[in-house]
């Protein structure tokens, strides 16, 4: 695995640590920042993807239709792939649907393409056999869409190393296919 990325990873993995201490110990809850960006004075493409993407409360928010919270924040080294993981909670139940939506969002780095290329595969493999699978052009080098159009909508990406995916369960009466299409756009954008 690439140093930087280990670095950067680690970092991130033990400054969570030390965030979620800093709370305990005042007896307040610890704040993860959720609409700041690394910034980048460098060729994008030479950056690891934490510096050119990244999912935010904004992006969750535009796609739930209603103001959410971070449920879930994680980021782990498996074996030689790097992973981060981020869930938005909406803040209130939907009174027509009685649901309360949440998005999942995960990116993984692998060491390389081909590894990114299999796991792809994998999945796609798994789904395209439900009905609501379809394939995506002109996002990332791969990607499809899946959706039964009540319940859940979910994304895979892929370009060279670097795949994502992200998944709305729980549809409600504010959920934003639309929004769903253009934050997973722009992400795959980014990669």
């Amino acid at each position: 695995m690439n140093p930087t990325i280990f670095y950067i990873a680690a970092t991130i993995f033990l400054g969570s640590f030390a965030n979620l201490n800093a709370g305990h110990a005042s007896g307040k809850a610890a704040s993860i920042p959720t609409d700041t960006v690394p910034k980048t004075t460098s060729s994008a493409q030479n950056k690891p993807f934490l510096h050119r993407v990244y999912f935010s409360q904004s992006d969750a928010e535009l796609i739930l239709g209603e103001k959410a919270h971070l449920s879930d924040s994680s980021s782990a080294i498996n074996k030689d792939t790097l992973e981060i993981k981020r869930a938005y909670t909406e803040n209130s139940e939907d009174s027509k649907t009685g649901k309360t939506g949440v998005i999942y969002f995960m990116i993984e780095e692998y060491s390389k393409e081909s590894s990114a290329k299999e796991a792809y595969q994998f999945f796609k493999t798994a789904n395209e056999k439900h009905e609501g699978v379809r394939t995506v052009d002109n996002m990332g080098d791969e990607a499809y869409f899946h959706s039964d159009g009540t319940n859940f909508y979910f994304i895979l990406v892929r370009k060279g190393k670097i795949m994502f995916r992200m998944k709305v369960n729980k549809i409600t009466s504010h959920t934003s296919l639309s929004g769903f299409n253009l934050v997973s756009k722009k992400m795959a954008d980014a990669l």
